[in-house]
């Protein structure tokens, strides 16, 4: 891909100890020679492949030359814009927007998610410079251009803390540029996000995300869903478990009365739920005949590289039965629901905390983020101590208490 079988550059030196501390910052360029190659090769635009070939050999006597008499042939069968874009693409006088995108995915160690919200912005970003005659370079976002954008596109039909998020990636995406001598100014620095407007008098309240009512988990649960969102649901609205904590259950976390969770959204995730007696035959009908390492959920589709949760099929098909349901909740049209699966788990809180202000006895407020995964560290240090130090942790007869005391809505 570079015209070589190897790469190799000198290091000046014939002490092992010298050439070890020089050799990081050359492997780190070569490394961006291949990685310019690649991109390169994997370009599907013909022209702008071609000129991001050049442009690996633009320092080699004759390149400039051909630079040239090729840009010549695109005027004449292209147009002058083509041309000009092929000539400073090609001698190295603008960067395309995406060249840098995948070391700096990879400098980060990005999920899945967030480089797919990083890869959608900057083609946002693509996109808008396209569509405003500008060059699709590093060197065509100004601090004007990228204000432009901001109001223009950004802003348009998205949240403030949605389009807060997409513009933190954008500037991350150039400070790295900046500390790796890519670019020369940071254009979205200090740029900041129009006010959010007032609601108007006739808007619909939004309090935002909650938990479902009774009536909505009476709804859900008595639909016909099938088989693994029922069980989903139930074992969400009796657990406090997350979707993806459940979908991660193997037979083996599932023994001797308790759900032991391994790993989670937090380090607090890591605990043992008790299975309350309503989910017993659930659990039977789902261990029986399987192996230790089987899921417990295991009617699911097998982790592909384009998605890094086993939820997520679950979540896109629950998302359709409740809207189906007519369990659904977007005031004044917003995109997302304020009710979701994750409503189970705020249900399951509620209706413990609720159940513990009735007067239900055997378990108190620490117990519920033992139950949760929450953490407990805000609480005043004196009370930790009495609560974990002196008194030790002896929850498991308090969580079967909490749980065992939120009961499933009667239809």
């Amino acid at each position: 891909m570079v015209g070589r079988s190897k790469l190799t550059f000198p290091l000046h030196t014939d002490s092992l100890k010298l050439a070890e501390e020089r050799k990081w910052p050359i492997v780190a360029r070569l490394k961006s020679v291949i990685t310019a190659a690649e991109t390169a090769f994997a370009s599907s635009d013909p022209v702008q492949a071609e000129a991001l070939r050049h442009r690996l050999h633009k320092d080699v006597e004759g390149t400039q030359f051909a630079i040239h008499m090729r840009a010549t042939q695109l005027e004449a069968t292209h147009g002058h814009q083509a041309a000009q874009a092929f000539y400073d693409l090609a001698s190295g006088q603008v960067t395309p927007l995406d060249h840098h995108a995948d070391s700096f995915a990879a400098h980060h160690g990005y999920r899945l998610k967030s480089d797919g919200d990083f890869r959608r912005v900057l083609g946002w970003l693509s996109d808008w410079l396209r569509d405003s005659r500008l060059p699709i370079a590093l060197e065509a976002v100004s601090r004007k251009v990228a204000g432009g954008f901001i109001a223009e596109t950004l802003t348009v039909g998205r949240s403030a803390k949605k389009a807060g998020a997409y513009l933190a990636f954008l500037r991350q995406y150039w400070k790295w540029l900046l500390e790796k001598g890519h670019a020369a100014e940071n254009p979205w620095s200090g740029q900041t996000l129009p006010a959010s407007r007032r609601p108007r008098r006739e808007a619909e309240p939004d309090k935002g995300k909650r938990p479902f009512t009774d009536e909505e988990v009476s709804i859900l649960l008595s639909g016909d869903g099938g088989t693994v969102l029922g069980d989903l649901m139930r074992i969400a609205a009796l657990s406090g478990m997350r979707l993806e904590e459940i979908c991660q259950l193997h037979v083996a976390d599932c023994q001797g009365g308790l759900f032991s969770v391994w790993a989670g959204k937090t380090d607090n995730a890591r605990r043992t739920v008790p299975i309350h007696s309503a989910l017993k035959e659930i659990i039977t009908r789902r261990v029986e005949g399987k192996k230790p390492g089987d899921f417990l959920i295991e009617d699911l589709p097998p982790l592909t590289a384009s998605r890094e949760s086993r939820s997520d099929p679950a979540a896109k098909r629950f998302t359709r039965y409740r809207r189906n349901m007519k369990v659904d909740e977007r005031p004044n049209g917003k995109a997302k629901s304020n009710v979701d699966f994750h409503s189970f788990r705020r249900w399951f809180i509620r209706k413990a905390r609720d159940a513990r202000l009735a007067g239900d006895a055997g378990f108190d407020e620490w117990t519920l983020t033992w139950v949760i995964g929450h953490t407990d560290t805000d609480r005043p240090k004196s009370l930790e101590l009495s609560q974990h130090g002196y008194a030790g942790q002896d929850p498991e007869k308090a969580k079967r208490a909490l749980v065992e005391a939120v009961k499933l809505p009667v239809s």
